[in-house]
């Protein structure tokens, strides 16, 4: 039997590189398709979506403007501070000036509408003087009348003690059937009417008390009245005070002492 000779079989190494080119150039090839695929796919992504990574540049436009294709961020302006409270500085107003009290000087002119007259030498609360008294000359004063209230037709006047030791006060002088608008009043004047005293005369009686019976307080009143009497001379003192009673409209006392020392 004749032996048939087998090939010689290719040597091991040989075969070996085959497969690794074949292997190499297949993952060549593969990868190549995979990178392709990529590529492809990339650049049809990067036409419409913007990466999530992207940051938006600073917009340029106009506050509230968005840029389109683009999602501007939320804008949040700082936050703002309220101002904080003033509080109104105190007051300066000046405190309001308060004009120095003057004291305006005193006048003797009487309120208007009021009956009111004067002595002369002789004060309200005052003292006499000896020379209107019987321990002096018994002159005659002399009354100033400053005022009369309106409607004043005559004017009466009467002085009398009410601390004199009789029944009833003692009179020194009556004088009526005065003008209402008389200035003065004193003795011998023809246009007025003079009653008696307790002396009895129809002129002044000046103050003459009880030696060492003290201080006696002399009052002469003035009566305002709304009408012409028409009196007789020579009435007393109570008869004149009754005489003007329904007639008077106002009336004013002045008050002096006299003593005389025992």
């Amino acid at each position: 039997m004749t032996e048939t000779p087998n090939p010689e079989p290719e040597s091991s190494s040989s075969t070996g590189r085959t497969v690794a080119i074949v292997a190499v150039l297949g993952l060549v090839l593969g990868v190549a398709v995979v990178v392709f695929a990529l590529d492809g796919d990339d650049d049809e992504t990067a036409d419409t979506t913007v990466p999530a990574e992207t940051t938006v540049a600073p917009s340029t436009t106009a506050p509230g403007t968005t840029v389109p294709g683009t999602t501007a961020p939320p804008t949040t302006g700082p936050a703002t501070t309220a101002a904080p409270a003033t509080t109104a500085p105190p007051d300066t107003t000046a405190p309001p000036t308060t004009a120095p009290t003057t004291t305006a000087p005193t006048t003797t002119a009487p309120p208007a509408n009021e009956l009111e007259f004067t002595i002369a030498d002789i004060d309200d609360g005052g003292t006499i003087p000896t020379e209107f008294t019987c321990d002096g000359d018994n002159t005659a004063p002399i009354l100033t009348v400053e005022s009369v209230p309106d409607g004043t037709v005559q004017l009466a006047l009467l002085v009398d003690d009410p601390d004199a030791p009789t029944p009833e006060p003692f009179v020194h002088w009556v004088v009526y059937g005065i003008p209402g608008d008389a200035g003065e009043i004193t003795d011998g004047n023809d246009a007025f009417t003079y009653g008696a005293n307790d002396i009895p005369t129809e002129e002044w009686f000046g103050p003459c008390p009880p030696e060492g019976d003290g201080p006696h307080g002399y009052e002469f009143t003035l009566f305002a009245l709304d009408s012409d009497l028409g009196l007789e001379p020579g009435l007393d003192g109570r008869a004149l005070e009754e005489a003007v009673e329904g007639a008077t409209i106002a009336a004013f006392t002045v008050t002096a002492d006299y003593e005389r020392a025992g």
